[in-house]
């Protein structure tokens, strides 16, 4: 008969094991989450000539892209603050039925018009899933394991680059254009029921106080200066220009005021004390600024200036990412051995070289050379 100390070891060693277990299950569900959002934006940048050229109002084209970034970027850092006051898993529940909702739109639009709305609505939804599903693997991994981890997540950014273009390719040819936007809802239902399953928060009941203010002084403000410099290039909206630009300044000088006396504020100034935190935003700026023109307008010069197929163009744009997928895995584990400054400072000279070289680009250059790019 087994003594108590034993029994005690082995349910201990039981628990570790399904602990374990469960947190693998979660991280592959924040990676679903994380693939979900970045195969959005490739595969959507192949088919766009298609939609256009069958819904018309080429325009609007930039606008497509546009509404949803916009929309990401300015709900980004309310669904964080949300997540932290009510829990990862419901706000992300509502962010991805939201995200899920839009695509189901996108697929059904009759024009235009309605298309950059609903990836408006698709957007504002999408910024729920880098800050939680970071913040999740915050919560269940520990210092020494997250910059491996983080790793792969970004590594699913470059399998997203890869698939997506070669994927939306096939689908305009071979299909209908509306399943790129339909290929989100599998794989948002599988992530629902494996965070339902498996991700278990202790979430402290206590009153919150939400800064209203400071969420539309943030939308007002960013936005306001996003759609400013989207009309930048339009020489009959000057005056547009100025008075967006100008209104998102005063709203952005109002938040900061304004965050200074917010019991529980939007975004905690002293944050940016931190230079670690400021460089990282930066970095993080110009990375995905690059990043998603290469996304949006790469297929379209192919195929536009280029002359090319849609699916030379998601070649094209697959091939360019191929380094990013390993090259993520490689950072991960270069900052662990050395430093995060080191692995930084040489996907920042890569990332520049590579853009210096795409603005040499000609329509008579070979597509290998586009890929080799």
């Amino acid at each position: 008969m087994l003594d108590q100390p034993t029994i005690r070891q082995e349910v201990e060693e039981r628990l570790s094991a399904e602990d374990q277990s469960a947190r693998r299950l979660v991280l592959a569900a924040v990676m679903m989450a994380i693939f979900m959002a970045a195969i959005d934006i490739s595969i959507v940048a192949t088919a766009m000539p298609t939609i256009v050229a069958e819904l018309g109002g080429f325009h609007l084209f930039s606008w497509t892209f546009a509404a949803y970034l916009l929309a990401q970027a300015v709900t980004i850092p309310i669904y964080g603050r949300l997540a932290d006051l009510y829990g990862r898993k419901r706000v992300f529940f509502a962010g991805a039925s939201l995200f899920l909702l839009g695509s189901t739109l996108c697929g059904l639009a009759w024009g235009m018009v309605p298309l950059v709305l609903f990836r408006g609505l698709q957007g504002a939804g999408a910024g729920a899933f880098h800050p939680i599903a970071t913040t999740i693997v915050g919560d269940i991994y520990g210092p020494a394991e997250r910059a491996r981890i983080q790793g792969y997540i970004s590594g699913v950014w470059g399998v997203a680059a890869v698939i997506g273009p070669i994927l939306g390719a096939f689908l305009v040819q071979h299909a209908s254009w509306s399943l790129v936007f339909w290929i989100n809802l599998p794989i948002g239902a599988v992530t629902f029921v494996m965070f339902s399953r498996f991700l278990h928060e202790r979430q402290r009941p206590r009153r919150h106080r939400i800064d209203y203010v400071g969420s539309a002084l943030m939308v007002l403000g960013a936005g306001g200066i996003m759609l400013a410099l989207m009309q930048i290039g339009n020489s009959g909206a000057m005056v547009t220009i100025v008075a967006l630009a100008a209104g998102g300044a005063a709203a952005l000088t109002a938040l900061a005021a304004h965050e200074r006396s917010a019991p529980e504020p939007l975004l905690p100034l002293n944050l940016w004390h931190n230079r670690v935190v400021v460089v990282g935003c930066l970095a993080g700026f110009a990375n995905g600024a690059l990043m998603m023109s290469l996304s949006a307008f790469l297929p379209t010069y192919v195929q536009g200036a280029m002359g090319r197929s849609p699916a030379a163009a998601g070649i094209a744009l697959a091939a360019s990412s191929v380094s990013w997928t390993f090259a993520s895995i490689a950072s991960g584990r270069l900052m662990i051995r050395t430093s995060y400054r080191l692995a930084a400072g040489i996907g920042g000279v890569c990332l520049v070289a590579g853009s210096l070289v795409l603005m040499t680009l000609d329509p008579s250059d070979s597509l290998l050379w586009v890929q080799a790019v």
